[in-house]
């Protein structure tokens, strides 16, 4: 990066976890049995803290695996500009603290990261979808509450606002009889259509739960239904997608096939026969572990294919307003994946939420605020480590 500081120095390092607030998330087809999710449920959310001797104080989620103060101790002392720089990304060796590198040379510069991310931005308005509706159904004695409860889950992401949601399905992997738990997928996917209208998409995730012969029957069964995306359906095999993706074009829908969820550790020329095959629409390794470095490479990867570009987002607070500030630089950015996730010390009211998208602030950095009051009073002095 030409012209940055050249007297900035990493002073000190350091990672805290942070209770993260969740609402009541259920279960996936992986699951092998129903429970009751807690309505005050946590996750833990560990933030990598960056000091340089300007007074900056970057941060951001980890990524690329767990990163440890030994790792860290190679920056102190160092320019954080010659470990993070736009045009080729982040050193290997510093990739667990690419989040918070990319907030702090923004703090330093003054400009926002996406700017420094990518050398274009295409939008500001972009697109989420309500990623929470599991299989709520199946918390209730008979059939009838279940499915005013999905109903309902689905009224809620119209109320809040979202345009689209995702429904988990693969009911019948453990949960459901094979075939009974394939139907209630299918009625469900009716049902949440019957209830939003038309104008909101329905994307659905099995977690690999079905079988091929499954998809094509849950597509037969759910044609009038417009459902936006598959993800996930089974295991990934290029033949098998090939067929996949024949059937749904002589079928004559428009439903893409996404993918790439759980395939973050592989490398990323995992998928260069898929892309290659046309048999994937969407990809979408996850945003926190992959991180900048590595999607702007799979970006560009899709790109060539004409693949569209959905970060998966599970978990993790920060990663996905990390995925919306990327998402600015790419041309192909199809959704970003909403857990409806809340902190007491971290506060994203800088990005704005209308019409089922959101604008990603010009406020320099990530552009999210750490609370330093409740961050004194409840996490100071018990960082997990400290460096410098």
């Amino acid at each position: 990066m030409p012209n940055y500081p050249t007297g900035v120095k990493i002073t000190k390092v350091e990672q805290v976890t942070v209770e993260i607030d969740q609402p009541a998330i259920g279960c996936n087809s992986r699951a092998t049995e129903i429970h009751q999710p807690h309505p005050n449920g946590k996750w833990n959310e560990r933030i990598i803290r960056i000091h340089t001797n300007d007074g900056t104080l970057g941060w951001g989620t980890g990524s690329w695996g767990t990163t440890t103060a030994e790792k860290a101790e190679g920056v102190l002392n160092q320019n954080p500009f010659d470990l993070l720089n736009p045009e080729a990304g982040v050193l290997e060796e510093f990739r667990g603290l690419e989040n918070a590198l990319w907030d702090t040379i923004g703090k330093i510069l003054g400009k926002p990261a996406y700017q420094l991310i990518g050398g274009d931005v295409f939008s500001n308005e972009l697109p989420a979808y309500d990623s929470t509706i599991y299989f709520n159904d199946l918390l209730y004695e008979t059939k009838t509450e279940g499915l005013e409860r999905i109903e309902n889950d689905v009224k809620s992401s119209l109320a809040n606002g979202f345009t689209a949601c995702k429904m988990k399905i693969g009911r019948g992997s453990y949960l459901m009889e094979r075939k009974a738990g394939l139907q209630r997928d299918i009625e469900l996917v009716q049902l949440a259509r019957s209830t939003a209208g038309e104008g909101f998409d329905i994307l659905v995730d099995a977690n690999n739960g079905y079988t091929y012969d499954e998809v094509i029957t849950f597509l037969n069964e759910t044609s009038n239904c417009d459902v936006f995306w598959i993800e996930e359906m089974f295991e990934e095999e290029v033949e098998l997608y090939r067929n996949l993706k024949a059937f749904i074009q002589e079928k004559g829908l428009k439903t893409l096939i996404a993918d790439g969820e759980t395939r973050t550790r592989d490398p990323l020329e995992f998928y260069d026969p898929f892309f290659e095959a046309g048999v994937i629409d969407v990809i979408q390794h996850d945003m926190k572990g992959l991180g900048v470095t590595g999607w702007r490479r799979l970006a560009d990867m899709a790109a060539a294919h004409s693949v569209q570009c959905a970060p998966h987002n599970w978990g993790s607070l920060l990663g996905f307003y990390l995925s919306l500030q990327f998402g600015k630089t790419i041309p192909h950015f199809l959704y970003g994946e909403v857990a409806t996730l809340t902190s007491d010390v971290i506060d994203t009211s800088n990005y704005a939420f209308t019409g089922g998208a959101f604008t990603v602030p010009d406020t320099p950095g990530l552009g999210l605020e750490l609370d330093e009051d409740v961050y004194d009073d409840r996490y100071a002095g018990k960082e997990d480590w400290q460096i410098g």
